[in-house]
């Protein structure tokens, strides 16, 4: 991994990232983060007739006194959202050239800078097995460096449990938000089984897939001994043509499928080279719209 995951470079990215997403995203879709509720608000929208359950300080006693019915007043009012990043910090996320826990933590960093710039609130938080304890509910640019402490130290080991870290997840924020999951979601149906509890609680979902050069093209022929990093399992295998065929088609149809069950639901989903620097994935994600209410 880096020793310099986070250096003055990087902090200079998130600045121009910061001003690309005021002027695509945050700046001309300010206005699609209203809605119209009941209270106390800073702008009067509409009334309606009182219905059982209305809180009874909406009630216009003015228009009661007039017509003789109970109306309640509407008030349009901003809508809190906050952004969450899933961050997967299994074993299989340290793997590759460039690194793609390295990719996946300056990736989690930038977007979390944009939502502490612009958003109610920023989140990152691990899972692995379980879901973690992160930086949660920051607000403002300054608990930037807070963030980057805490992600140069997270270490990424153990195996992946999709399922058991969503639920926890759904149980601790029980407010709708953007949810952002940057994996490279080996164990693909468990992967969609808990992004399916997080649709079913209402979060807006924009999925990040990181891989490496290696796993798209993987520059072997031979004798090897492949470990998976989760497990410590091992395979020996003699690496032919044929087979690294059907392994590229293979990673292919897994990414395609992916992407099909992101289209299905209206999940935004991006793959992840970590060979693209992480300022340029993110503009792209922003100039498609993603962070979007």
């Amino acid at each position: 991994m880096s020793d310099e995951l986070f250096d003055k470079d990087f902090l200079k990215k998130l600045e121009y990232l910061d001003l690309v997403a005021r002027r695509l995203v945050f700046g001309r879709q300010q206005a699609m983060r209203t809605s119209v509720k009941k209270g106390a608000s800073i702008e009067f929208k509409d009334f309606r007739e009182y219905s059982p359950g209305d809180d009874p300080r909406t009630i216009d006693w003015s228009v009661y006194a007039r017509l003789g019915e109970l109306y309640v007043k509407l008030f349009r009012q901003e809508e809190e959202l906050d952004l969450w990043i899933l961050l997967d910090t299994s074993a299989s996320m340290d793997f590759g050239e460039p690194n793609k826990f390295d990719h996946a933590r300056r990736l989690a960093a930038a977007l979390a800078y944009i939502g502490l710039a612009n958003m109610d609130s920023a989140s990152v938080v691990p899972f692995a097995q379980e879901l973690g304890r992160g930086r949660e509910k920051l607000r403002g640019r300054s608990r930037v460096f807070e963030l980057l402490d805490f992600l140069t130290q997270l270490p990424a080991q153990g195996e992946t449990d999709f399922e058991l870290a969503t639920k926890t997840f759904v149980t601790r924020v029980r407010k709708p938000g953007l949810v952002v999951i940057i994996s490279d979601f080996y164990g693909l149906l468990k992967a969609q089984s808990a992004i399916d509890q997080l649709r079913f609680f209402k979060h807006q979902l924009y999925v990040i897939q990181i891989a490496s050069p290696w796993e798209l093209d993987p520059p072997i022929r031979g004798e090897f001994r492949l470990v998976d990093t989760e497990t410590s399992e091992h395979e020996d295998l003699t690496v032919t043509d044929s087979m690294l065929k059907r392994y590229k088609q293979a990673f292919t149809s897994f990414s395609a499928e992916l992407r099909s069950y992101s289209m299905k639901y209206s999940i935004g989903y991006s793959l992840a080279d970590t060979e693209t620097a992480f300022d340029d994935f993110v503009v792209k994600v922003l100039q498609r719209g993603g962070l979007t209410t």
